[in-house]
């Protein structure tokens, strides 16, 4: 009998349900086919064609295709349109999510977006400007390459790049130079696109190329030549070096005449790629003979006579140099043969009355002993270099671990043996000179000894004598190789060139 209750309780309640059910749908009749629009993750509207509303965004926008001599225009990246069925009768026209779209986003055209990410390999000055990623936009893959090409062509040169690529560089019989790689140093990827007709987008190989060498499409600065003007001349009143400036005019060369009134672009150029290449050099180098005093407690200080006559020596080194934007960023000798061997210099000099000592200088002056060995290549000068003043001259020798010497005597007034003695840490590591010493000479003159390993053999507040093992080279700081970076500050802090008032070079 219970049984029976409950099943007659649940047919009942099917029943009713079904009735309602079936009230619902006779109300609500059949679902639409819709097609519902979302821009940014919000729902804007629902319209019956998704055709017509794409069609009009490409009918309508004839001024993108104009300006940008295209034949389609897209939705923006954020629209989505996805079809629905629906109860919800409430269907707006495609007119009307057209125009508010309009309003909200800029629609796209197809092209290419170059995505160029930067890493501790990159130029010192991508790194300064703490830049991760940058991105560009074109219609053409092939503007981006080719405007690629051009940058690498302004630092390595056309001819050069062209024997390299095409594999018929002249292999190097005594003496000379060639290519051993090309690459750039950040990861630049191409991928097909639909861009935001408010991006900037490049049409043009030469507008690129401008972009790429000075990371600005604004007009560069020029100047007319005057009568007296020479290329040291430009590049000095302007502060940029030649090659800066011989990049920024590539139709002029070192040996080009310049004529008066001639117009000379003096634009900074500000890579936002880092071409870098690798060169292996052969070259006979002259080797300075050393000059030894011998002291002769017997004789008067008036007395000095040349016993042994010095002579210079040549060597002919082999170096593997990297470039990046036409600076040095990295020489190592890798190989050396005597061709002509040194005689050193030897003066006997008279010491009765005076402390007795034994002076060697083979690169330097009487002032100023030179701090590395031999050979060595000053790859940097004291010169403007992307900007700033470089304040001291960049020495290479024969790598990491090369002895450093001090120059003078003095005392060490400041050290800094923290960094890692390899790979660029920015100026955050020793103010940029990386692990470092500073000496202060009898003169008050300040010298740096920068770039260092955190090997140093001396300690603040000690006397050092001049030609004094003081540390190695190294590679910590701002630098991007490794080398010796020597400065000279005056008393009154002004920085003064090396090459003019301490040594021959």
């Amino acid at each position: 009998m219970k049984d029976k209750i409950i099943s007659f309780l649940f047919t009942g309640i099917m029943i009713i349900l079904l009735f309602f059910i079936g009230m619902d749908t006779k109300e609500l009749g059949n679902p639409t086919e819709a097609y519902q629009v979302y821009l940014n993750g919000q729902k804007i509207g629902l319209i019956s064609s998704k055709k017509n509303l794409l069609d009009m965004i490409d009918t309508e926008q004839t001024m993108i295709k104009e300006s940008y001599g295209v034949e389609k225009v897209y939705p923006p990246n954020g629209l989505s349109i996805n079809k629905v069925y629906t109860y919800n009768h409430d269907i707006v026209s495609e007119e009307k999510i057209y125009n508010e779209v309009k309003e909200k986003e800029s629609f796209t055209i197809e092209g290419y977006t170059v995505t160029i990410t930067y890493n501790d390999n990159s130029s010192s000055t991508i790194l300064d400007k703490g830049i991760k990623e940058l991105k560009i936009y074109t219609l053409d893959k092939d503007i981006i390459k080719e405007a690629l090409y051009n940058t690498a062509i302004a630092f390595i040169g056309e001819e050069e790049l062209e024997s390299y690529e095409s594999k018929t560089q002249s292999e190097i019989i005594d003496e000379g130079e060639k290519l051993t790689s090309v690459y750039y140093a950040e990861t630049i990827t191409i991928k097909k696109d639909y861009i935001s007709s408010e991006e900037k987008i490049f049409t043009d190989v030469d507008e690129l190329s401008m972009y790429l060498l000075y990371g600005t499409n604004e007009k560069q600065k020029t100047v007319n030549v005057k009568a007296t003007d020479d290329l040291e001349t430009i590049a000095d009143n302007n502060n940029l070096n030649i090659l800066e400036l011989l990049v920024a005019n590539p139709t002029i060369t070192r040996d080009t005449l310049l004529i008066e009134g001639q117009e000379i672009n003096i634009g900074l150029i500000d890579p936002v790629v880092s071409v870098t290449y690798g060169k292996q050099v052969v070259e006979t180098v002259d080797i300075a003979y050393s000059t030894k005093y011998v002291d002769d407690d017997g004789k008067y200080a008036s007395y000095k006579e040349t016993t042994t006559k010095g002579q210079n020596g040549k060597t002919k080194i082999t170096q593997n140099i990297v470039y990046k934007n036409g600076e040095i960023t990295s020489l190592l000798i890798v190989n050396k043969e005597v061709i002509t061997p040194v005689v050193d210099e030897v003066i006997t000099r008279g010491t009765k009355g005076v402390n007795s000592m034994i002076h060697d200088n083979s690169l330097g002056t009487d002032d100023f002993y030179w701090p590395t060995s031999t050979p060595f290549v000053i790859t940097s000068t004291f010169k403007w270099r992307w900007g700033k003043h470089h304040n001291g001259i960049d020495i290479s020798c024969s790598g990491f671990g090369t002895p450093i010497y001090s120059s003078t005597a003095g005392t060490v007034v400041e050290i800094n043996s923290s960094c890692p003695s390899r790979g660029y840490y920015g100026s955050s590591c020793g103010s940029g000179y990386g692990n470092f010493i500073r000496i202060k000479d009898t003169n008050g003159n300040l010298i740096y000894y920068a770039h260092t390993t955190n090997d140093i053999k001396v300690r603040v507040g000690q006397t050092v004598t001049q030609g004094q093992h003081i540390g190695y080279m190294g590679n910590s700081g701002s630098s991007t190789g490794i080398h010796l970076h020597w400065q000279i500050n005056a008393p009154d802090g002004t920085a003064l060139d090396p090459c003019k008032v301490a040594f021959k070079c």
